[in-house]
């Protein structure tokens, strides 16, 4: 058979649709079949599966779908499944598009096949003479060519199960995948339509004439109408053994299930049938009848790509050689396009038998595409296993300290035997991947064999003297405009910070622009620009036979002071906040718009108090916006604090790819409580006023003012200079002996 998957869009997609109980006319149904499986206890699973046109209208599936039970004398059975009838229910998650677009090289219309698979379990009882289960629906095609007036022509969807299969609880066979959904014209049809039978019976296949049922005066029919059901008629020159008017007639191979015949090079659609027969020792168990549609098209190119290879895993680099295989019965491939992944290394070619080499092992994925001279494709991808004698190595060489050991392979295949030599400072010389701890330079030799082929290659090992707890500072700009500051070990490799093991203290400075913070045992970490930091390390070990305890622990700590100093650009700049607790100086200076309901100040010497983070605009962050995370283990705007914890207090506020750090330092030189322009026995209230009006009301009744500066200092004694006030922040002395009060006034 004939497989053409170059020039068209074949696509199998999930979709789905709502299932419908409307009666109006379905004039597509292009196929089904009716099979069943035996469960015990005389239940049998129904599976109904059925097939329509989406191009040409698009019916609803039914839903329900309405199988007629039936004896062997068409009798309906009414004590079983709903009065006489299965009703077998819609699901759209089990529906399935096949698609052909004429995109290229073929002439003649789009096709697009729904198919939809019903399941249900119905009850049947042992019954002389067996059962007929029938499904019906209006109507086809109108466009089928081989049978007349098929819009006026209905389906019937009919299974047999005989009594000896009820008597032995038989399942039906399981029919082949429907064939494709076209052929072209002017070349064989091959089919494979085997069946499967899992109790092993004899199947028998043979051509039949397909049913018609339903009409278009009631195209869903409830109830099914009763056996024996009325064939379609054919047209001449059309017949039950000539479907499609070829030569060869199309026919089936009684016992392969093999269909063949010839499609006539013309754009036509024709409707066939076959059955297939259950035997067990020569007793009839059931009989299937499937339809379905033959459209044929005119191809003019359809190109089909191919390849084989050969990979000689004892070179190095592996060698892959790719032999074009791809063909177009129509035409001629012109053009090559090739793409070889391996990891996230990519190599392309478009020559047409092209060869690759990789240093590394692994699935490669190799992608084919090919182009006709009618600019027709088809795309092939494949994944070879690239392979090698070879171990491959993370370098050309290793560096390590005296005393200090590396492994030196970084993958190889268990199937290939490896011999190293010397085996000095080797853990084993006959193993894949030994470990070595060599106590001067050397230089390896492995010995890689396998049922092929056997090659020789070399590693060296220099070893220095090495201050093991040294480390270097690694900036790299980032994209956001934020820099990365990594610390590396004498080795080039990211420190792995491991508490009591290997730890990193962080600590950068503040500047006018960001506040200081310290981290713990990140690495890295980002930075913005202008920041100067100093990086603590701190490598712990203990000798033999002491408690693993930091009394007993030698610590080698090594300091590095540094700074960000690279010029590096990016929306990372422009992330900022002010961390602050209601009415403390950051408040003041910032004049934040603090919410009435976390007012909670640090500045009071309360028990409980809140630090809440501010946009550069005064008003509280939108933790939608952010990842906020807080020392704490808090995620919000704010959090709730006691006691003197106030300056351990940090927050990473996240946006994308860019980080702001910062850190809590309490500070209240301006806040209320602490002014005291030393007059006994002064009400002290904690009372702050913006705006003259409220002031004015404050004020009206009292005869006597004094106006202080933050530095406690009096500046007048008169109220009618208040609008002459500089801005900035004010306290007023109101009242005399003990109803004096004090009022912070904000300007």
């Amino acid at each position: 058979m004939l497989k053409f998957l170059g020039n068209y869009l074949l696509a199998f997609l999930w979709v789905f649709f709502l299932g419908s109980t409307s009666h109006l006319r379905a004039t597509h149904i292009i196929g089904g079949d009716l099979t069943y499986r035996c469960l015990g206890n005389n239940l049998y699973e129904i599976t109904l599966i059925l097939r329509r046109d989406c191009i040409n209208g698009q019916p609803p599936f039914d839903n329900p779908a309405s199988v007629g039970i039936f004896d062997s004398s068409g009798v309906l059975q009414t004590n079983l499944g709903k009065s006489g009838r299965l009703a077998m229910t819609f699901h759209p998650d089990d529906t399935l598009n096949e698609i052909l677009k004429k995109n290229c090289g073929i002439i003649g219309g789009d096709v697009c096949v729904h198919t939809t698979t019903y399941r249900e379990t119905l009850y049947l009882p042992y019954k002389d003479g067996g059962y007929i289960l029938a499904y019906q629906r209006c109507c086809r095609n109108k466009t089928i060519q081989n049978i007349g007036s098929p819009l006026d022509v209905g389906t019937t969807y009919a299974l047999m199960i005989s009594d000896e299969a009820l008597n032995v609880c038989n399942s039906s066979p399981s029919l082949s995948p429907y064939p494709p959904i076209y052929v072209c014209g002017g070349h064989p049809i091959q089919f494979n339509l085997q069946a499967h039978d899992a109790e092993g019976d004899s199947l028998v296949y043979a051509m039949c004439d397909p049913y018609s049922g339903a009409s278009q005066a009631s195209p869903q029919p409830a109830i099914p109408s009763p056996p024996p059901y009325l064939p379609v008629t054919f047209l001449a020159p059309y017949s039950t053994k000539d479907m499609i008017g070829g030569i060869p007639p199309l026919q089936i191979d009684s016992h392969t299930g093999l269909m063949t015949g010839f499609a006539v090079n013309i754009v036509a659609q024709y409707l066939v049938a076959y059955c297939v027969q259950e035997y067990r020792n020569g007793k009839l168990l059931s009989t299937i009848r499937r339809d379905f549609q033959i459209n044929v098209r005119i191809c003019n190119s359809v190109p089909e790509a191919d390849f084989d290879y050969t990979l000689d895993p004892c070179a190095f680099p592996v060698t892959l050689k790719i032999k074009d295989k791809s063909t177009d019965a129509f035409s001629v491939i012109d053009s090559w396009n090739w793409e070889n992944v391996l990891h996230s290394l990519k190599q392309n070619s478009i020559e047409q038998n092209p060869v690759f080499q990789f240093t590394d092992t692994g699935i490669a994925k190799i992608r084919l595409v090919v182009h006709s001279r009618e600019s027709c494709s088809d795309t092939l991808t494949r994944d070879i296993r690239i392979r090698s004698v070879r171990p491959v190595f993370d370098s050309v060489s290793f560096t390590i300290c005296l005393g200090d050991s590396i492994q030196l392979v970084k993958t190889y295949d268990a199937m290939v035997k490896y011999k190293w030599f010397p085996s000095s400072g080797l853990s084993c010389v006959n193993c894949p991947n030994p470990k070595a701890s060599p106590d001067s330079t050397i230089r390896y030799v492995v010995t890689s064999s396998d049922s092929a082929c056997m090659r020789v290659d070399t590693i060296p090992v220099f070893v220095h003297v090495c201050d093991t707890c040294a480390f270097n500072i690694r900036k790299t700009c980032l994209k956001n405009g934020m820099i990365e500051i990594a610390a590396l070990n004498i080795y080039g490799k990211l420190i792995q910070p491991v508490p009591r093991i290997h730890e990193l203290f962080w600590s950068v400075k503040k500047n006018s622009n960001y506040p200081e913070i310290s981290l713990i045992n990140k690495n890295p970490v980002l930075l913005n620009a202008d920041r100067e930091f100093s990086l603590s390390s701190k490598i712990y070990s203990w000798k033999p036979g002491l408690p693993r305890s930091i009394e007993f622990a030698d610590i080698c700590k090594r300091d590095v002071t540094d700074s960000t100093n690279l010029s590096c650009s990016g929306p990372c700049a422009e992330l900022n906040f002010i961390l602050s607790s209601c009415e403390d100086d950051y408040d003041l200076a910032n004049n934040l718009n603090f919410p009435s309901a976390i007012c909670q100040s640090i500045c009071s010497n309360a028990c409980n108090y809140i630090i809440a983070l501010f946009e550069t605009d005064g008003s509280l962050i939108n933790p939608a916006n952010y990842r906020i995370k807080w020392s704490t283990g808090g995620s919000g705007a704010y959090v709730m604090m006691m006691g003197p914890y106030y300056n351990t207090l940090t927050v990473e506020v996240q946006k994308g790819d860019c980080i702001w750090y910062g850190r809590y330092w309490k500070s209240c030189k301006n806040y209320i409580g602490h002014f005291n322009p030393e007059i006994p026995g002064l009400n002290m209230m904690n009372t702050t006023i913006s705006g003259f009006s409220n002031l004015q009301a404050m004020i009206q009744n009292s005869e006597t003012i004094l106006i202080y500066n933050l530095n406690g200092q009096l500046i007048s004694n008169n109220k009618n200079q208040i609008e002459e006030l500089e801005p900035g922040v004010y306290f007023f002395k109101t009242g005399t002996g003990t109803n004096q009060r004090l009022l912070k006034f904000i300007r």
